[in-house]
């Protein structure tokens, strides 16, 4: 507090991101770059869930159905835990344990992958149905994060757009905190979790090898007799 001004800042409305590796990675990412090739091969459209179709490139882009989660392969279910355990600490952390993470019961409505090359890209989008979203970087590729390239999008990243400019698009040294635009880093093995408000994109993706993630909408429900 400024004592000439008896000034105080309240902060509100921040943005909370949740990242965290898979320990598993190593021992259990080929199985599923196998499990994501095979499915691939098997696809009798590009983007086989139909959704959105307009927002994603003609060509470069897989998607799968909308049921990953369902398959009963050991590695994608083993990942599946992870998951389920990481969005309850994720949701108990961003309500300021209001709850336990333990009290949390997490459902997946939506769950899928995307294989890019070729520019392949997704647009900026949405998702609905769901308080939470996370992507799972299985396989970067040469996709690239901040600082890795001298001006220009990151190659395959994912970025994410401001809530906060509603109000209008004026931009003064006033409101240089509200970064329009976030572009976050990525690794093999990676968990990202966000809420699902945030407006975000897939870029355009070119590599040597492909570029494969999974991806989730979550939903979050106090088990019955919680606190």
């Amino acid at each position: 507090m400024d004592p000439k001004l008896a000034l105080r800042g309240i902060k509100a409305w921040s943005t909370m991101f949740f990242v965290s590796h898979w320990p598993r990675q190593r021992e259990k990412g080929g199985a599923l770059i196998e499990l994501l090739q095979r499915k691939r091969a098997m696809q009798r459209e590009p983007v086989e869930s139909g959704i959105a179709t307009t927002a994603k490139s003609s060509q470069g882009l897989y998607e799968s159905h909308f049921d990953l989660f369902q398959d009963p392969n050991e590695a994608l279910q083993e990942l599946v835990v992870y998951i389920r355990s990481a969005v309850a600490a994720a949701v108990a952390i961003a309500n300021d344990h209001a709850f336990s993470a333990a009290n949390l019961e997490i459902d997946f409505p939506d769950s899928w992958y995307h294989i890019t090359n070729g520019g392949g890209f997704h647009d900026a989008h949405l998702h609905h149905g769901c308080s939470w979203c996370g992507i799972f970087y299985l396989q970067v590729g040469q996709s690239d994060g901040p600082g890795k390239r001298s001006e220009g999008a990151p190659n395959g990243g994912s970025r994410f757009y401001s809530p906060l400019d509603r109000g209008g698009s004026y931009r003064d040294a006033g409101n240089r905190y509200l970064v329009p635009a976030l572009d976050l880093p990525i690794e093999d093995g990676l968990l990202l979790i966000f809420p699902s408000y945030l407006l975000h994109s897939g870029l355009p993706y070119q590599g040597g090898i492909d570029r494969m993630v999974i991806a989730f909408n979550a939903q979050c429900f106090l088990k019955e007799g919680a606190p």
